[in-house]
């Protein structure tokens, strides 16, 4: 079994979007719980103030998923969408996945049409 870390990080990546917008791809990893709130307060923050903004979240790297966790993704999901964004929740390990259905919002985490080369959800919603 591999140990799983004591912390989370969050890495930012601007791009392009084939429209000519602002991307902006998240890589997370480690535990995503209430002690990741502090780390992604930024990612929240920037999210806040762009708008129309697309929003990839590699969830690869993610080892631990909680409720708070998926309260953090929701928050991140909602803000994005408010500024009329579109948000893709990409990479899921099976671990996370399963969380996810658990809990009843995977639909809330994928959707099916396809936007820069990526799952997008849209606006609507």
């Amino acid at each position: 079994m591999r140990p799983i870390p004591s912390h989370s990080t969050v890495t930012l990546h601007p791009f392009a979007t084939a429209q000519g917008g602002c991307g902006l791809r998240a890589v997370l990893s480690g535990r995503i719980d209430h002690a990741a709130l502090s780390g992604l307060t930024p990612l929240l923050r920037r999210v806040a103030d762009a708008p129309a903004l697309t929003v990839r979240v590699d969830l690869g790297r993610v080892d631990f998923l909680d409720s708070c966790g998926i309260g953090i993704l929701l928050a991140l999901r909602n803000a994005v969408l408010d500024r009329g964004g579109t948000i893709a929740f990409e990479k899921h390990p099976p671990r996370i996945r399963r969380v996810l259905e658990r809990s009843r919002i995977i639909a809330l985490t994928e959707a099916p049409p396809f936007m820069d080369g990526g799952l997008a959800i849209p606006v609507a919603a």
